[in-house]
């Protein structure tokens, strides 16, 4: 999971997300603004809106890799993503800085579910909603669910390269909000019990690894710049990016990556 760099929406889509957004907000009570939120979004989000085209262009450019899943950064992501869901905060179904893109596997088990800090106390409320129960607006607070939008997921997760390749929390109290924020979004979407994704991290490690080689090889060897460059390319746009982030963090502490990025500085700014 890594941070997304926002990449610029046109602005005839700008204005069309904002027309959707006004039919929804302009109903009178909250439980009409879900029913009307999910049933716009369901009739805008075709392959022949225009303005839809548009976001799932930029949110392609945003991803980890050629179309990976902003989330696992492993499968294709294909699936335009509300992190606050459209279900509890219809007032956000039509807003850019709301939107990700996904794979199926992270989004659908995702779905609803989502938590908020009590601004009271910072206890974590889960927000559920019954089968045909009342349609009631989410308990206030700040989200749980680490917005790699807004925040760097990096500041709140760290992953375990030398060994498990799992995420864990960066704070070691398990009382912080930080680490509150950590542990939920690792549960929530799967970021550790989905074995083929450590799998994946591991593969990503050694391909890194060795793209990094090579290329101090072949810059040692004469190699000219549009070459060099070309390899610094495929490094920046393999999936796995929040692997090849945890390298360059972790390089002090894994003497193979000491080794390396010692022979090439260059490489930190990648």
């Amino acid at each position: 999971m890594i941070q997304l760099i926002d990449s610029g929406l046109e602005d005839f889509a700008i204005s069309k997300l904002a027309d959707y957004q006004r039919l929804i907000d302009d109903k009178p009570t909250y439980p009409e603004r879900v029913v009307e939120a999910k049933k716009k979004f369901k009739s805008s989000n075709t392959t022949k809106n225009r303005a839809f085209i548009e976001v799932k262009k930029k949110l392609s450019l945003m991803c980890c890799g050629p179309d990976r899943c902003n989330y696992c950064e492993d499968s294709k992501a294909d699936e335009v993503e509300h992190i606050y869901p459209k279900d509890w905060y219809p007032e956000k179904c039509f807003i850019w800085l709301n939107y990700c893109y996904a794979c199926g596997t992270c989004n659908g088990p995702k779905n609803n579910k989502f938590a908020v800090l009590k601004r009271i106390d910072g206890t974590m409320v889960e927000l559920v909603r019954e089968k045909d129960s009342d349609v009631l607006e989410p308990e206030e607070g700040e989200t749980v669910l680490i917005n790699p939008r807004l925040e760097n997921p990096l500041d709140y997760l760290f992953l375990d390269i030398s060994n498990t390749f799992f995420f864990t929390s960066m704070d070691d109290d398990t009382t912080s909000e930080a680490s509150i924020r950590a542990e939920y979004t690792i549960k929530i979407l799967g970021l550790n019990s989905r074995s083929y994704l450590v799998k994946a991290r591991k593969l990503a490690f050694s391909n890194f690894e060795s793209r990094l080689s090579d290329y101090i090889t072949k810059r040692n060897a004469g190699a000219n710049q549009s070459q060099l460059d070309n390899m610094i390319e495929n490094i920046k746009g393999e999936h796995h990016q929040t692997v090849w982030s945890e390298m360059k963090r972790q390089k002090d502490i894994i003497p193979v990556l000491q080794d390396l990025f010692m022979d090439a500085p260059e490489a930190l700014l990648w």
